[in-house]
């Protein structure tokens, strides 16, 4: 490069001026410098090359590599080498008589076209190489210096540069040292499309390594904040058309890759960070270049129509969305607030043709990555429904529902669903089309010009939830909504979203899917009756649209088919012999179901779910991986919108579905079990890993948001509740602290996001829809040990996480904190953690001992005590729903089973005594206690004993390892006290049967008998409860004198003896009452006369009871006698009980044949007293009885034979009852009073009351019954004698039609039996008996007969306005073995007819 001689060899890189002249500087003294340096120039003149002194000037700057900069410590070095290379020119300048500003240039153009003609063809002629760029570095130094001495022009540097193919980063190197600006650049001609072209060459250019990013980082910023300055900073610089002119283009370039392939552009999306600009870029500037950026995507190639837009807009969702297009967006809007976004969107929508897939692909983005949208987009989606009702609008209208659906495509995560938009923007009479006729003329009509682009689920949502219009016109709307329909018909699309079979259970917002519901009992009727049913036949034909989408895939849902072919195989082999099943769905059917059956063989999953899991396990471990990376909100919510759209395409969701789920715990859907436990698991890990990072109150909205995503899928709704059932359930032991946490954290987030999901009904439970998390929070149980344990940690959690969220987000706590959670947790601390009783009952210690607990964790009774104490959880007490009241308390310890029970029997009953005794006795009756009254708490206690016992019975499972006993315990300590208290009021004396007679208080229908069995066992839950009661409660003394048993007595009429069977009651009830009237009566004044007058009160209103004793007086005198002598002293029982045993003694007797004298007994009571006798003696003993009572005792006569039907109604088929009651008619048939026994009405007879009295409602429908069956057994003599009876044709006439009437009844319930599966055993019997002994003939004018065989029974003709005396012949036949003569039944019509005109 340099020489002293011509033939010298150049000298090294190493060996240049600056080392040189630093080498020499060692040798020579401080004197001689000048020398030096004078020497130095003389030698440098000689033979140099200008090219090359132009690099060696700066060859000092190689030491920094690619940096252009200097060293302050070779300025003095520098300074020699500008001078030489500057005299240099000069003299060359001079030689070749140019100017040396001609020659600079000339000099410094040529170096630069060998440097660039090298450069490596792989980067586009963009970027220098390393040995280029340090070379190009100290070129531009030298030009530098020399411009700096006023021998280099830039503009003759143009004119050479612009003939050469200058790459970006020299010209950006030529910039940064201003030698030639990008100004001046730029204003030259085709100086925008060469800039254009090196850009896109940068962007396309990647390279890995850090220093080649790093330069084009520098370039690419530098280039654009010239642009962006130039191009938005002072709009009337000359330069701001090209630079916006460069901009445009790039972006145009930009979103024109978006559909390619690849990611040539993606560099250019990094010019929208914010932080390239630095401080170069004021913030209006920066603010103008986003407007235009934002407004140039919204606008680019507005190609897509209107319809095309409503046609494929579910595809341009934010998950669908292009991922350039996605960074594209996060870089431009990130400067604006959510505001001024929708307003620069709506300013575009109005002024602009717009690009309808960026347009939705914004609002989508704003949705997903910013949670104040909803509330922003909501407000403009509200002003535009404003503007377009109000001038009639079309476009405003189409940008409103396009922006509404777009938001909607995201789910109930960031907006509600289309069904409740449209239903709230429309639905009501407020709305802003329902303000005058042309806006609703002007919604119709726009709704009807969309009906041809519409998707099917738009248009069901506008059917089914129809717009509010005027009555006047709802004319117009019936003709959109069968528009509307036509058009779903013709997609093949079932609008119908109600079942094939009527819905019979009275449920309005039917909870279960119609479809399935649908084979449920289609399957049902077709298990009983062996046939398709004709309503599923019907169904196929008439609704096919219904029976094709619906019906069919419900019922043909893929399953592992069992070895024997069961009811649902066999229905569906029916319905495809029957053509009803198309052959391509039902092969589809099979094979599904064949792949179902290898899966659960093998363990593995069907293909197409199996990617889907697969996905879907992606997207969840990437989920984690930023919850650990502490990723920003935003793209937290990024993510989980895809998760949501892969769950869509696991299961697509229906928008029109109801708005309850119904979950059939004891049949569980599989189907989606694998996505349930992927969903629960990658939850509870993403809490766990978000949670060792920070705490809850510092983790941001992405719980809640995920838990949004998951109740947009109603499907997964289901499948995660079922799975959570058996988890908290069945699988206790098992939940480690990351499951304990993770659902905990679950069931905070579900209540607080409780008004955007759908309710829950659990299948076959009396109790309304819930939410969600209650509905998970009632599968804590707390029966066991294990569960109580679990129930503890989880209550921890929750109020923990909960407590934090709370705080986080500044809301009340009762936003987080669920209600059944809450009391749960007050009745698990206080048994767990006796710690915690004291803070309950607002004292300040508490002297339980605290080794109860000893396996459960010192961390978990430490965090359970010090939740309890915190302020802002026991506060939760205040509010009435957090309230865990006595009667919920009772519920939940009658669940405890005792052998598995956490606490020891003593400590139980401990426990129990500080609940009821020291905590709810006292607490005030607004918090759930019984403010100090203790017939409250026992009346409490008692009505929770009858619950569990309704509510076992109900579920079907009951066990007697309860912590019954010790309630029961209890319970009869409290009452003893309130016995005791002998000041006592009189409305609290009768507590107990206020409460009795409440819980018996409905009356059932006769004719039902599903009604008729639920109040015997509601009555048999009572009698139980009564047993245990101290029998001195029952009756009470107001004034010591006499009894007050007129509650006893009404009890035992009108409850009591609706139940008993034989016209008795039971032993154990009759002791009981007895007992009572001598306990109560024994603290009289005068114990014998009040007992006395006891018992005459209970012969004249309730002869039961005594009717009773007789019947149990051999067991009963003993007990008696033993109690009143125990309570009196004295051995004889009083006068009226005393006559019992008299009674008892005088029917032995009788029946033995020996002569006694009668007792003053009534003569019900002798006939009771006496039949009790025969029915264990021989028919010698009938025989003596009948000859002795035949002439001079017919009333003891009328009252045998009365016990007698009683008994034949309730044993038969029992010849022996049977022959019993036979056996006395011949002995009673010269009377009529016999008949009103079965026909009394009209009657005041002594008989009629009687019976009324004693016999159930059921023996007294089933009299008829008797009569017939009575009739059947006597022999003609009798029967004759019996038919001669005053009064016998009318009463068999009223048996007649009473009987008719009751098998009817029983028919009609026998088909309806089908469905309920409710029957009672004597009305079944009497239906198996009644058609062998009575027989209905109606002989039509032919004299064809058509008995009750038939399939069409006749309507009973005994009724007094269808008399058929013309067109048939009444024949009464008894057991089919011989008929009543046609003379006399013709005699017993024209005795009715005679008896009629009477009346």
């Amino acid at each position: 490069m340099l020489s002293a001689t011509p033939g010298a060899e150049p000298p090294t890189h190493s060996a240049g001026i600056a080392a040189l002249l630093a080498h020499r500087s060692l040798k020579r003294r401080r004197g001689d410098e000048k020398l030096l340096q004078e020497s130095s120039v003389n030698l440098l003149t000689r033979h140099q090359n200008t090219s090359e002194l132009l690099l060696e000037i700066s060859s000092h700057g190689k030491i920094r590599g690619s940096s252009c900069g200097g060293y302050e410590g070779l300025q003095i070095s520098a300074d020699i080498q500008t001078s030489v290379l500057e005299d240099e020119l000069r003299r060359r300048a001079q030689q070749m008589e140019v100017p040396v500003g001609l020659l600079a240039v000339r000099v410094l153009s040529g170096n630069i076209r060998d440097l660039i003609s090298h450069t490596d063809a792989n980067t586009h002629r963009v970027l220098l190489n390393a040995e280029q760029r340090s070379d190009v570095c100290a070129l531009v130094k030298s030009a530098r210096a020399l411009m700096s001495a006023g021998i280099f022009s830039p503009e003759l540097f143009w004119q050479e540069y612009c003939k050469l193919q200058p790459v970006l980063e020299l010209t950006h190197h030529l910039h940064t040292h201003n030698i030639l600006t990008l100004d001046f650049l730029l204003d030259r001609d085709a100086a925008a499309v060469w800039m254009t072209e090196q850009l896109k060459a940068l962007c396309v250019s990647m390279t890995t390594a850090a220093d080649e990013q790093q330069m084009h980082q520098q370039i690419l910023s530098t280039v654009v904040c010239v642009l962006v300055r130039r191009a938005f900073e002072d709009s009337s610089h000359r330069l701001s058309e090209t630079c916006g002119s460069v901009l445009d283009a790039m972006m145009t370039w930009l979103l024109e890759a978006l559909t390619e392939a690849g990611s040539e552009a993606a560099l250019w999306v990094r010019v929208f960070d914010a932080s390239v600009f630095g401080v170069c870029v004021s913030e209006d500037t920066l603010q103008r270049f986003f407007t235009h950026s934002l407004t140039r995507v919204l606008t680019h190639r507005p190609v897509f129509k209107v319809s095309d837009a409503i046609a494929v807009q579910s595809e341009w969702s934010f998950a669908k969305t292009l991922p350039l297009l996605t960074a594209l967006f996060c870089k431009v809007c990130v400067v604006f607030s959510v505001e001024c976004v929708l307003e620069q969107l709506q300013r575009v929508l109005e002024t602009h043709e717009v690009n309808w897939r960026h347009v939705l692909s914004c609002v989508s983005h704003l949705l997903v990555r910013d949670a104040q949208t909803q509330g922003r987009l909501t407000d403009l989606l509200s002003r535009l429904l404003r503007s377009a009702c109000h001038s009639y609008d079309v476009e405003k209208m189409v940008t409103l529902f396009l922006l509404a659906r777009q938001a909607c495509l995201e789910g109930p995560a960031v907006f509600p669903s289309y069904s409740d938009w449209f239903k709230l923007s429309f639905g009501g009479s407020s709305s802003f089309h329902a303000k005058s006729k042309k806006s609703t003329l002007f919604l119709l009509k726009f709704l009807s010009d969309l009906v041809p682009f519409e998707r099917p689920q738009y248009l069901k949502v506008h059917v089914m939830h129809p717009p509010y219009v005027a009555g006047k016109y709802r004319s117009l709307l019936q003709e959109y909504v069968t528009l509307a329909r036509t058009r779903l018909r013709d997609l093949k699309v079932s609008l119908e979203e109600t079942g094939i079979f009527e819905v019979v259970n009275g449920s309005a917002g039917a909870a279960e899917c119609p479809a399935q519901q649908d084979v449920q009992k289609a399957v049902t009727l077709f298990m009983s009756t062996n046939k398709i049913p004709a309503t599923v036949i019907e169904a196929s034909i008439f609704r096919r649209p219904y029976f094709l989408s619906r019906f069919l895939p419900a019922l043909l849902s893929p399953r592992a088919l069992p070895v024997t072919s069961d009811a649902r195989m066999s229905f569906i082999e029916a319905l495809r012999r029957a053509d009803k099943i198309p052959a391509g769905l039902y092969t589809s059917y099979t094979d599904s179901c064949q792949r179902e059956t290898y899966r659960q063989k093998q363990g593995v999953c069907e293909s197409s779910e199996d990617d889907h899991l697969v996905i879907l396990h992606e997207q969840l471990l990437h989920l984690r991986r930023m919850m650990t990376d502490g990723a920003t909100d935003g793209d937290v919510r990024a993510q989980l919108s895809r998760i949501s759209l892969t769950l869509r395409s696991v299961c697509p969701d229906e928008e029109t579905g109801s708005d309850v789920i119904t979950l059939n715990l004891d049949a569980p859907d599989s189907t989606h079990a694998a996505v349930a436990n992927l969903i629960l698991q990658s939850f509870c890990l993403c809490v766990l890993d978000a949670s060792r990072i920070s705490p809850p109150n510092r983790q941001g909205s992405w719980p809640g948001v995920f838990v949004k995503v998951l109740l947009g899928h109603r499907w997964l709704v289901s499948a995660v509740t079922h799975r959570l059932w058996d988890l908290l359930q069945h699988q206790a032991e098992a939940l480690s602290a990351a499951h304990v946490l993770g659902v905990a954290a679950l069931l905070v987030e579900l209540h607080h996001c409780r008004p955007a999901c759908a309710r829950v009904q659990l299948a076959g439970s009396s109790a309304g829809a819930q939410s969600v998390c209650e509905s998970v929070c009632e599968a804590l149980i707390c029966s066991t040990h294990t569960h109580m344990a679990l129930c503890l940690r989880l209550c921890v959690a929750a109020l923990s996480y909960g407590l934090c969220r709370a705080n986080a987000q500044s809301e009340d706590l009762q936003n987080f904190i669920p209600e059944t959670l809450y009391k749960k947790a007050q009745y698990v601390m206080a048994r767990l953690v006796p710690e915690t009783r004291a803070h309950m009952s607002d004292e300040d210690e508490c002297d339980a001992y605290s080794d109860v607990t000893s396996d459960l964790t010192g961390r978990v009774k430490d965090s359970a005590l010090a939740l309890w104490t915190h302020t802002q959880i026991r506060s939760l007490r205040e509010l009435p729903q957090y309230q865990l009241s006595f009667s919920e308390w009772l519920a939940a310890e009658l669940q405890v089973r005792r052998s598995r029970d956490a606490l020891t029997d003593s400590e139980r009953q401990e426990y129990e005594q500080w609940a009821c005794e020291q905590h709810y006795l006292h607490l005030l009756k607004h918090d759930g206690g019984c403010g100090g009254d203790v017939p409250q708490l026992c009346a409490d206690i008692i009505t929770a004993v009858l619950d569990q016992h309704t509510a076992s019975r109900t579920a079907g499972r009951t066990h007697t390892d309860s912590c019954l006993p010790d309630i029961l315990s209890l319970l009869q300590a409290l009452l003893y006290e309130v016995a005791t208290q002998h000041s006592a009021s009189h409305d609290t004396a009768h507590f107990l049967w206020d409460l009795i007679d409440s819980r018996c208080s409905v009356t059932p229908d006769p004719d039902s008998m599903g009604q008729e069995l639920k109040y015997q066992q509601t009555l048999h839950d009572v009698s139980r409860v009564l047993l245990l009661l101290p029998a001195a409660l029952l009756l009470m003394t107001p004034d010591l004198r006499a009894l007050d048993g007129q509650r006893m007595i009404r009890h035992i009429t009108h409850a009591q003896r609706r139940a008993c069977s034989a016209g008795l009651l039971s032993f154990s009830l009759t002791a009981h009452f007895l007992k009572a009237v001598l306990s109560v009566g024994a603290s009289c004044a005068a114990p014998a006369e009040a007992v006395n007058a006891c018992v005459l009160e209970l012969h004249d209103q309730c002869p039961l009871l005594p009717l009773s004793a007789v019947r149990w007086w051999r067991r009963l005198s003993g007990a008696l006698g033993s109690q009143w002598k125990r309570l009196t002293g004295r051995d004889a029982l009083p006068e009226q009980l005393q006559m019992l045993d008299d009674t008892h003694r005088w029917s032995s007797r009788l029946v033995e044949g020996r002569a006694s004298a009668l007792p003053a007994a009534p003569s019900w009571l002798l006939a009771a007293s006496l039949h009790r006798f025969l029915r264990r003696s021989e028919g010698e003993g009938m025989t003596r009885v009948l000859t002795q009572l035949d002439h001079t005792h017919q009333q003891v006569l009328l009252f045998l034979f009365l016990y007698s039907v009683i008994e034949l109604v309730s044993h038969d088929p029992d010849p022996v009852c049977v022959g019993r009651a036979a056996g006395l008619l011949p002995h009673l048939v010269q009377g009529p009073d016999w008949l009103l026994l079965f026909d009394p009405s009209g009657s005041d007879h002594c008989l009629s009351r009687f019976s009324s009295r004693v016999a159930s409602p059921q023996i007294l429908r089933l009299m008829p019954f008797a009569f017939f069956r009575i009739l059947s057994v006597v022999d003609s003599e009798v029967l004759t004698r019996a038919i001669r009876s005053p009064g016998f044709l009318f009463s068999a006439a009223v048996c007649y039609r009473d009987l008719s009437r009751l098998f009817i009844s029983i028919s009609q319930q026998q088909v309806r039996r089908r469905h309920t599966h409710t029957h009672t055993h004597t009305l079944l019997r009497v239906q198996s008996s009644v058609h062998p002994h009575v027989c209905v003939c109606v002989s039509d004018p032919a004299g064809r007969p058509t008995t009750a065989d038939d399939h069409h029974l006749p309507e009973p003709t005994l009724l007094s306005d269808a008399w058929p005396e013309q067109t048939a012949v009444l024949r009464v036949r008894a057991a089919g073995r011989r008929d009543i003569s046609s003379a006399h039944t013709r005699h017993m019509t024209h005795a009715i007819g005679l008896r009629r005109s009477s009346c």
